[in-house]
Protein backbone atom coordinates (compact mmCIF):
# COMPACT_ATOMS: atom_id res chain seq x y z
CA UNK A 1 0.00 0.00 0.00
CA UNK A 2 3.18 2.36 0.65
CA UNK A 3 4.81 1.71 -2.43
CA UNK A 4 1.32 2.28 -4.16
CA UNK A 5 0.64 5.60 -2.62
CA UNK A 6 4.38 6.58 -3.35
CA UNK A 7 3.38 5.32 -7.11
CA UNK A 8 0.54 7.78 -7.10
CA UNK A 9 2.28 10.68 -5.29
CA UNK A 10 5.17 10.49 -8.08
CA UNK A 11 3.01 10.16 -11.23
CA UNK A 12 1.41 13.53 -10.38
CA UNK A 13 4.40 15.56 -9.60
CA UNK A 14 5.49 14.22 -12.58
CA UNK A 15 2.71 14.91 -14.50
CA UNK A 16 2.96 18.53 -13.46
CA UNK A 17 6.16 19.04 -14.43
CA UNK A 18 4.92 17.72 -18.21
CA UNK A 19 6.52 14.77 -18.51
CA UNK A 20 4.09 13.46 -21.18
CA UNK A 21 3.68 9.81 -19.80
CA UNK A 22 4.41 10.05 -16.05
CA UNK A 23 2.32 6.52 -15.46
CA UNK A 24 4.58 4.19 -17.27
CA UNK A 25 7.80 5.92 -15.11
CA UNK A 26 5.98 6.21 -11.71
CA UNK A 27 5.76 2.56 -10.99
CA UNK A 28 9.42 1.75 -12.35
CA UNK A 29 10.82 4.79 -9.47
CA UNK A 30 8.06 3.45 -6.66
CA UNK A 31 9.47 0.18 -6.93
CA UNK A 32 12.75 1.05 -6.62
CA UNK A 33 12.20 3.48 -3.58
CA UNK A 34 11.92 6.97 -5.43
CA UNK A 35 9.93 9.66 -3.86
CA UNK A 36 9.09 13.15 -4.92
CA UNK A 37 11.83 14.26 -2.46
CA UNK A 38 14.39 12.72 -4.31
CA UNK A 39 13.10 13.55 -7.98
CA UNK A 40 13.31 17.08 -6.74
CA UNK A 41 16.82 16.52 -5.57
CA UNK A 42 17.05 15.19 -9.07
CA UNK A 43 15.96 18.13 -10.35
CA UNK A 44 18.06 20.19 -8.41
CA UNK A 45 21.11 18.58 -10.22
CA UNK A 46 20.54 18.25 -13.59
CA UNK A 47 18.22 21.64 -13.86
CA UNK A 48 14.59 21.79 -14.90
CA UNK A 49 14.89 21.38 -18.60
CA UNK A 50 17.20 17.77 -18.27
CA UNK A 51 14.75 16.86 -15.66
CA UNK A 52 12.18 14.62 -17.67
CA UNK A 53 15.26 12.79 -19.88
CA UNK A 54 16.64 11.55 -16.34
CA UNK A 55 13.69 10.42 -15.29
CA UNK A 56 12.81 8.66 -18.54
CA UNK A 57 16.86 7.52 -18.41
CA UNK A 58 16.38 6.04 -14.83
CA UNK A 59 13.26 4.66 -14.96
CA UNK A 60 14.32 2.54 -18.23
CA UNK A 61 17.60 1.65 -16.27
CA UNK A 62 15.57 0.36 -13.61
CA UNK A 63 13.37 -1.45 -15.57
CA UNK A 64 16.25 -3.34 -17.38
CA UNK A 65 17.82 -3.77 -14.17
CA UNK A 66 15.02 -5.44 -12.69
CA UNK A 67 14.12 -7.51 -16.18
CA UNK A 68 17.27 -8.78 -16.04
CA UNK A 69 17.37 -10.06 -12.66
CA UNK A 70 13.84 -11.75 -13.19
CA UNK A 71 15.67 -13.67 -15.95
CA UNK A 72 18.11 -14.66 -13.66
CA UNK A 73 16.45 -15.66 -11.07
CA UNK A 74 13.83 -17.85 -13.73
CA UNK A 75 17.38 -18.83 -15.71
CA UNK A 76 18.24 -20.45 -12.15
CA UNK A 77 14.69 -22.28 -10.88
CA UNK A 78 14.40 -23.54 -14.66
CA UNK A 79 17.86 -25.29 -14.43
CA UNK A 80 16.85 -26.13 -10.61
CA UNK A 81 13.76 -27.91 -11.80
CA UNK A 82 16.01 -29.88 -14.89
CA UNK A 83 18.35 -30.68 -12.20
CA UNK A 84 15.49 -32.22 -9.97
CA UNK A 85 13.60 -33.98 -12.69
CA UNK A 86 16.90 -35.59 -13.94
CA UNK A 87 17.98 -37.02 -10.47
CA UNK A 88 14.17 -37.64 -9.64
CA UNK A 89 14.24 -39.84 -12.56
CA UNK A 90 17.55 -41.33 -12.29
CA UNK A 91 18.54 -41.40 -15.89
CA UNK A 92 21.68 -43.28 -16.43
CA UNK A 93 22.40 -44.82 -13.14
CA UNK A 94 23.49 -48.73 -11.98
CA UNK A 95 19.90 -49.59 -10.09
CA UNK A 96 21.56 -50.54 -6.93
CA UNK A 97 23.86 -47.76 -5.44
CA UNK A 98 24.08 -46.01 -2.09
CA UNK A 99 21.19 -43.34 -1.99
CA UNK A 100 21.27 -40.55 -0.09
CA UNK A 101 17.39 -40.04 1.13
CA UNK A 102 17.11 -36.43 1.60
CA UNK A 103 18.31 -35.22 -1.77
CA UNK A 104 15.28 -37.71 -3.26
CA UNK A 105 12.60 -36.27 -0.98
CA UNK A 106 14.10 -33.04 -1.74
CA UNK A 107 13.75 -33.72 -5.14
CA UNK A 108 10.19 -35.04 -5.22
CA UNK A 109 9.27 -31.97 -3.08
CA UNK A 110 10.39 -29.22 -5.66
CA UNK A 111 8.11 -31.79 -8.54
CA UNK A 112 5.32 -31.49 -6.06
CA UNK A 113 5.79 -27.77 -5.80
CA UNK A 114 2.65 -26.72 -8.20
CA UNK A 115 0.24 -28.98 -4.94
CA UNK A 116 2.35 -27.54 -2.53
CA UNK A 117 0.41 -23.83 -2.48
CA UNK A 118 -1.56 -23.05 0.84
CA UNK A 119 0.44 -25.94 2.78
CA UNK A 120 3.45 -25.03 5.05
CA UNK A 121 6.44 -27.57 4.04
CA UNK A 122 8.43 -28.41 7.27
CA UNK A 123 11.59 -30.27 6.60
CA UNK A 124 13.67 -32.14 9.61
CA UNK A 125 16.30 -33.69 8.14
CA UNK A 126 18.19 -35.36 10.82
CA UNK A 127 22.44 -34.54 10.04
CA UNK A 128 23.19 -38.04 11.15
CA UNK A 129 21.44 -39.79 8.24
CA UNK A 130 23.64 -41.57 6.31
CA UNK A 131 23.25 -42.94 2.76
CA UNK A 132 21.63 -46.13 2.24
CA UNK A 133 21.93 -49.11 -0.36
CA UNK A 134 18.69 -48.86 -2.74
CA UNK A 135 17.12 -48.23 -6.00
CA UNK A 136 17.02 -44.81 -6.34
CA UNK A 137 14.16 -44.16 -8.74
CA UNK A 138 11.49 -46.61 -6.92
CA UNK A 139 12.83 -44.61 -3.55
CA UNK A 140 11.61 -41.54 -5.16
CA UNK A 141 8.33 -43.35 -5.85
CA UNK A 142 7.74 -44.16 -2.72
CA UNK A 143 8.16 -40.48 -1.48
CA UNK A 144 5.85 -39.41 -4.67
CA UNK A 145 3.05 -41.35 -2.77
CA UNK A 146 3.50 -40.90 0.22
CA UNK A 147 3.91 -37.01 -0.12
CA UNK A 148 0.89 -36.59 -2.79
CA UNK A 149 -1.78 -38.30 -0.41
CA UNK A 150 -0.26 -36.63 2.20
CA UNK A 151 -1.37 -33.23 0.30
CA UNK A 152 -4.30 -34.56 -0.93
CA UNK A 153 -5.43 -35.28 2.54
CA UNK A 154 -5.13 -31.56 3.67
CA UNK A 155 -7.51 -30.60 0.25
CA UNK A 156 -4.56 -27.63 -0.21
CA UNK A 157 -4.37 -26.37 3.00
CA UNK A 158 -2.56 -27.35 6.07
CA UNK A 159 1.49 -28.10 7.39
CA UNK A 160 3.05 -31.10 5.91
CA UNK A 161 6.60 -32.12 7.99
CA UNK A 162 8.80 -34.34 7.00
CA UNK A 163 11.81 -35.77 9.33
CA UNK A 164 14.50 -38.04 8.40
CA UNK A 165 16.35 -39.65 11.56
CA UNK A 166 19.05 -42.27 12.05
CA UNK A 167 18.26 -45.06 14.25
CA UNK A 168 20.72 -47.85 15.21
CA UNK A 169 21.69 -49.95 11.60
CA UNK A 170 18.16 -48.08 10.19
CA UNK A 171 16.57 -44.91 8.54
CA UNK A 172 13.55 -43.28 9.54
CA UNK A 173 11.76 -41.32 7.34
CA UNK A 174 8.34 -39.89 8.46
CA UNK A 175 5.77 -37.99 6.29
CA UNK A 176 2.91 -35.97 8.16
CA UNK A 177 0.25 -34.21 7.58
CA UNK A 178 -2.34 -32.19 9.68
CA UNK A 179 -5.69 -33.72 8.07
CA UNK A 180 -8.81 -35.26 9.32
CA UNK A 181 -6.93 -38.36 9.37
CA UNK A 182 -7.85 -42.28 8.69
CA UNK A 183 -10.81 -43.90 9.79
CA UNK A 184 -9.35 -46.25 12.55
CA UNK A 185 -11.53 -49.12 11.14
CA UNK A 186 -9.82 -48.29 7.78
CA UNK A 187 -6.15 -47.97 8.43
CA UNK A 188 -5.44 -51.61 8.62
CA UNK A 189 -6.32 -51.55 4.72
CA UNK A 190 -4.80 -48.92 3.68
CA UNK A 191 -2.12 -51.47 1.69
CA UNK A 192 -5.07 -53.67 0.10
CA UNK A 193 -4.39 -52.96 -3.61
CA UNK A 194 -7.45 -51.01 -5.38
CA UNK A 195 -8.78 -49.82 -1.53
CA UNK A 196 -9.08 -46.35 -1.33
CA UNK A 197 -10.20 -43.43 0.47
CA UNK A 198 -10.43 -40.84 -1.97
CA UNK A 199 -13.08 -39.90 -4.01
CA UNK A 200 -14.09 -41.90 -7.40
CA UNK A 201 -12.00 -40.61 -10.00
CA UNK A 202 -9.31 -39.06 -8.03
CA UNK A 203 -7.50 -42.58 -6.46
CA UNK A 204 -6.60 -46.21 -8.38
CA UNK A 205 -6.22 -47.79 -4.76
CA UNK A 206 -2.22 -49.13 -5.89
CA UNK A 207 -0.11 -46.23 -4.60
CA UNK A 208 0.28 -47.63 -1.40
CA UNK A 209 0.64 -51.10 -2.52
CA UNK A 210 3.34 -50.51 -4.57
CA UNK A 211 4.94 -48.07 -2.04
CA UNK A 212 4.23 -51.18 0.20
CA UNK A 213 5.96 -53.48 -2.56
CA UNK A 214 9.03 -51.12 -2.95
CA UNK A 215 9.77 -50.64 1.16
CA UNK A 216 9.16 -54.16 1.87
CA UNK A 217 10.19 -56.56 -1.04
CA UNK A 218 12.88 -54.34 -3.07
CA UNK A 219 14.62 -52.71 0.28
CA UNK A 220 14.15 -54.90 2.97
CA UNK A 221 12.25 -52.29 5.22
CA UNK A 222 9.32 -51.10 6.82
CA UNK A 223 5.88 -49.42 6.56
CA UNK A 224 3.05 -48.31 8.93
CA UNK A 225 0.39 -45.62 9.36
CA UNK A 226 -0.02 -43.59 12.46
CA UNK A 227 -3.25 -41.57 12.11
CA UNK A 228 -5.19 -39.08 14.38
CA UNK A 229 -7.46 -35.80 13.58
CA UNK A 230 -4.71 -33.85 12.72
CA UNK A 231 -1.64 -36.07 12.46
CA UNK A 232 -1.21 -38.77 10.25
CA UNK A 233 1.90 -40.13 9.83
CA UNK A 234 3.58 -42.57 7.25
CA UNK A 235 6.60 -43.98 8.62
CA UNK A 236 9.15 -45.72 6.96
CA UNK A 237 12.32 -47.82 7.98
CA UNK A 238 14.98 -48.95 6.14
CA UNK A 239 18.16 -50.38 6.32
CA UNK A 240 21.63 -49.28 5.76
CA UNK A 241 22.74 -51.62 4.51
CA UNK A 242 21.84 -54.59 1.58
Amino acid sequence: MATMDREDTIGTWLERQGMDHPWSAAPVLAAAGADVEWLQELEGGVGPAALIPAVEWVSTTVAMSTLLNELTDTTTRISQLVGAVRDYSQMDREPLQRVNVREGIDNTLTMLAAKLNGVAVQRRFGSDVPAIDGYPGELNQVWTNLLDNAIDAMNGSGTLTVETRADGKDIVVEVTDSGPGIDPSLVGRVFEPFFTTKEVGKGTGLGLDITRRIVVDRHNGQIEFDSRPGATTARVRLPLSR
